[in-house]
């Protein structure tokens, strides 16, 4: 075997061919993730998070039955904490039965205005007749006192002439005092009858303070209305009910303690209302658009993939949100690079998507005017 042969050979050999293809499949490798890389802003540390509802006691009390455990399933309106109630009903009773008394006072004054008016009516419009009769009267009383006065005088007149007897003379003069004295009693009448018209006109004060007792009991009673719902809103705060469809994810408490008004009792959420919060660096924000499509990978699920859609940017850094900021007085400055948080829109995956799973993300990279155009398409 010749020298070029065996070299020929040695250039062949299992192991040079091995590592040929071995430096091919990495080549190739790297030139995929090089171009991955171009199409794809990558994240791997997001998380699954669904909106936590912390629930607490809106009243002080004990807890005498508690109808969840945690992890069970509730729907709306379901009741979760029964806080021992008794104080607060009887409270409400006492109160019920003040406003139902008030309320009986109101309908008494109610009965005794109405009757007083109709008696006060009854007497002005009596009153008002007895007038008008008496006034009638002396009218009549005083055209006979006119009457009988002239006769008296014109007889006075004959008397002198010798004319009439001094009898006839003196019948007319005891009927002219009679006129006299008839006009006299008609005159009286009818001032008391003025009087007593007088007097039932200012009966009608008895109607004013009847109405103004009916205001005091009206404004009583409004304020018993506004306890008795005050006091209806706590007796229904002992019995707290879900405010959502969900799942019970921790509780703390147990039966039979004591709550506090603000205290928390239960954290729960509901599955089917989840999203992916994502920090993104700063320096790759300026790739990610409202609308671009994600690839998710889910660290509990390995063989499966799920798809999102970028919903929200941020728009301010994470790092300005820390309870605690670390200002730099000194002078010695490290940069470290922002990160902006980003949600993603992504389906509940039938419920197999659990708040505070780790994900993987790539974030497709494309032109936000094109991300506008697909999205104003997919609306029509």
């Amino acid at each position: 075997m010749t020298q070029a042969t065996s070299q020929k050979a040695k250039l062949y050999s299992p192991s040079n061919i091995i590592a040929l293809l071995i430096m091919v499949g990495f080549s190739i490798w790297l030139a995929s993730w090089f171009y991955e890389r171009s199409k794809f802003v990558y994240v791997s540390d997001a998380r699954i998070t669904a909106s936590m509802i912390s629930i607490g006691s809106r009243i002080p009390g004990w807890i005498v039955e508690y109808a969840v455990a945690e992890g069970d399933k509730v729907s709306k309106g379901d009741v979760l904490v029964q806080i021992d109630p008794r104080d607060a009903q009887l409270k409400l009773a006492e109160l019920e039965a003040s406003l139902h008394t008030i309320k009986a006072d109101h309908k008494r004054l109610e009965s005794e205005y109405t009757l007083t008016e109709k008696q006060v009516r009854s007497g002005i419009s009596a009153s008002e007749s007895g007038l008008v009769a008496a006034q009638s009267a002396l009218s009549e009383a005083e055209i006979e006192r006119e009457q009988t006065k002239k006769d008296w005088l014109r007889a006075e007149q004959l008397l002198k002439q010798k004319m009439i007897s001094e009898e006839t003379f003196d019948m007319r003069q005891s009927d002219a005092g009679r006129a006299e004295q008839s006009y006299k009693r008609k005159k009286a009448e009818t001032n008391i009858a003025r009087s007593e018209l007088s007097l039932e006109h200012s009966n009608l004060s008895k109607l004013e303070v009847i109405n103004r007792q009916m205001q005091i009991v009206l404004s009583k009673e409004s304020e018993l209305e506004v306890q008795r719902d005050r006091l209806t809103n706590i007796v229904s705060d002992h019995t707290i009910r879900s405010p959502i469809s969900g799942f019970i994810d921790e509780t703390f408490a147990n039966p039979g303690e004591y709550v506090y008004p603000g205290q928390r009792i239960f954290m729960l959420h509901n599955p089917e209302i989840i999203w992916i919060k994502a920090n993104v660096k700063e320096t790759d924000i300026r790739n990610v658009h409202i609308g671009s499509h994600v690839r998710v990978e889910v660290d509990a699920f390995p063989n499966k993939t799920f798809s999102g859609t970028v919903s929200n940017i941020g728009n301010a850094a994470t790092s300005n949100f820390v309870l605690l900021a670390s200002p730099n007085p000194s002078g010695n400055f490290v940069k470290i690079t922002q990160r902006l948080e980003v949600q993603i829109a992504i389906d509940s995956g039938k419920k197999l998507l659990k708040p505070g799973m780790m994900v993987e993300l790539a974030i497709e990279i494309s032109d936000p005017d094109e991300q506008v155009e697909n999205s104003a398409h997919s609306r029509k």
